[in-house]
């Protein structure tokens, strides 16, 4: 692997926005309505990340000439009840609603544990829309699928020597084998933590960590961005760190950021989940700056 160029690298901006109702003029098109996409909605209890978002989808009806308001009520149902903040957080129960959307999108978080329990079930209901009337599924019931149960098959079965192949933006395709590992039954960080030896590429190591989803069965590792995973050593720059981080071009991000492998329920193959705006990103950093050490684009795995 060569170094790509010596520069210092600029730092990428994330824009925010919001809406907000302060003097809003509400759309006034009679016929537009608002319901749930779905009227049950089953997700794993136990997200990829900590910073990993669920969305419940309301679909808009009809053609708005203005902006919408809708709110939302949501609370514990069923044999074995989901509590707010204590199973499940929701950043917002309100959204406004730009004219023009066809789709409105609440997020929230499931909150995990690491014991083996029931299915938990809670009911979301619309409570109050402006602007529009509320359609047929005026409430959906959602499932937190307990995944704990399948920990140990397929962290178990995750471990052991994988084939990948990762695209290079400057050497295109390139065979890299290497090996998970994981921590013994009975240990700190058993079901959680797995080690990545050669990788991205050979004798570099990456920490990473372990889930899976109750509700598809499919395994995900998050390896998270700013982690040293080797030593390099430069005849001018001197002794640099190689660091893993989200890039675009000459442009990263040092906000906290996790990169995403998912590996299938066969145990059998993978692929690294692409983000249309982060690249799986590696500089290096010395003391007079960073130096890209390289930018992959796409990963496949097997064995």
């Amino acid at each position: 692997m060569k170094l790509k160029y010596f520069a210092i690298l600029t730092l990428g901006a994330f824009a925010v926005t919001s809406c907000s109702d302060d003097d809003a003029s509400y759309n006034t098109n009679k016929e537009v309505t608002v319901e749930f996409a779905d009227a049950a909605i089953r997700v794993s209890e136990d997200q990829a990340t900590s910073s990993s978002y669920s969305y419940i989808p309301v679909v808009i009806n009809g053609e708005t000439n203005g902006p919408l308001q809708i709110t939302i009520e949501v609370a514990p149902c069923g044999e074995a009840p989901a509590v707010a903040d204590e199973n499940y957080v929701f950043t917002t129960y309100t959204l406004n609603v730009p004219a023009g959307e066809t789709q409105a999108l609440f997020q929230y978080y499931p909150k995990s544990n690491d014991e083996i329990n029931t299915d938990r079930t809670f009911e979301i209901k619309i409570a109050d829309v402006k602007g529009a009337k509320v359609g047929a599924t005026a409430s959906t019931v959602v499932t937190l699928v307990d995944n704990e149960g399948l920990i140990p098959i397929y962290y178990n079965g995750l471990a052991g020597d994988w084939n990948g192949i990762l695209v290079s933006s400057y050497d295109g395709p390139m065979d890299t084998p290497f090996t998970i590992e994981t921590v013994a039954e009975g240990q700190d960080g058993y079901g959680k933590n797995v080690t990545l030896l050669d990788f991205p590429f050979a004798g570099m190591s990456t920490q990473g960590t372990f889930s899976v989803d109750g509700v598809t069965q499919e395994i995900f590792v998050s390896l998270p961005s700013g982690q040293t995973v080797a030593q390099l050593n430069h005849p001018k720059y001197g002794v640099g760190a190689v660091l893993l981080y989200p890039l675009a071009g000459t442009s990263y991000t040092s906000s906290p950021y996790n990169f995403m492998l998912k590996f299938n329920f066969d145990l059998k193959s993978g692929e690294y989940v692409i983000d249309p705006e982060w690249n799986f990103g590696m500089l290096v950093s010395f003391a007079a700056g960073m130096m890209l050490y390289d930018e992959i684009t796409e990963m496949q795995f097997s064995r």
